[in-house]
């Protein structure tokens, strides 16, 4: 898997979805071996921070564009707040917004368009700060599952040291809400 980046913990929350982030991603699916299984798809998400969206298409795996604004019918609506982003960058902990593009593969953009539902990543960080993620895949609501763990343990998991099913069974993980659609999830965090 690629290295993710390390992102400069003054990079503003604008500077950070407008600018840095288009060349990140591009930059990750580039080294990403899966552009040729891609051909043909496209990804649409968008980031919502304090009423500001930031949306972001992916096509045939390696055209990434990027407009301010919405896009109708996104596969993936991410919210987050202004002061958790900034703590996040803060703290070096993006890695949940960085690793999917790391190892984008058919199987995850075909997991990806199957899943309906929510999650709130909750995201405790050494310092006693808890991050929360809200993820809508393609438009819906319910069912809606709460994941919480450790920025370490989440680090982890965006690096592909561990996986879903090892940080739940060993407790590092603890999921409430919706079971079946928290399972459901595995493949874009494998």
């Amino acid at each position: 898997m690629a290295t993710l980046p390390t992102v400069p913990a003054d990079t503003s929350v604008a500077d950070l979805l407008s600018k840095l982030m288009p060349g990140i991603v591009e930059d990750l699916l580039a080294k990403n071996s899966a552009a040729q299984e891609l051909s043909g798809t496209e990804i649409s998400m968008v980031v919502e921070v304090n009423g500001e969206k930031y949306a972001y298409t992916l096509k045939d795996g390696k055209s990434l564009s990027f407009t301010k604004g919405d896009i109708a019918g996104s596969n993936m609506y991410i919210k987050i707040t202004e002061d958790d982003l900034n703590k996040m960058i803060q703290t070096q902990n993006l890695d949940m917004l960085f690793g999917l593009q790391s190892d984008l593969n058919k199987s995850k953009y075909n997991a990806l368009n199957s899943l309906k539902g929510s999650f709130t990543a909750e995201i405790a960080n050494e310092d006693g700060y808890t991050f929360k993620i809200e993820a809508v895949l393609n438009g819906a609501q319910q069912p809606h599952s709460i994941f919480k763990m450790s920025a370490k343990d989440t680090a982890a998991l965006m690096r592909k040291d561990t996986n879903p099913v090892n940080l739940f069974m060993s407790g590092a993980m603890k999921i409430e809400g919706d079971m079946s659609f928290a399972m459901a999830t595995q493949p874009l965090f494998s």
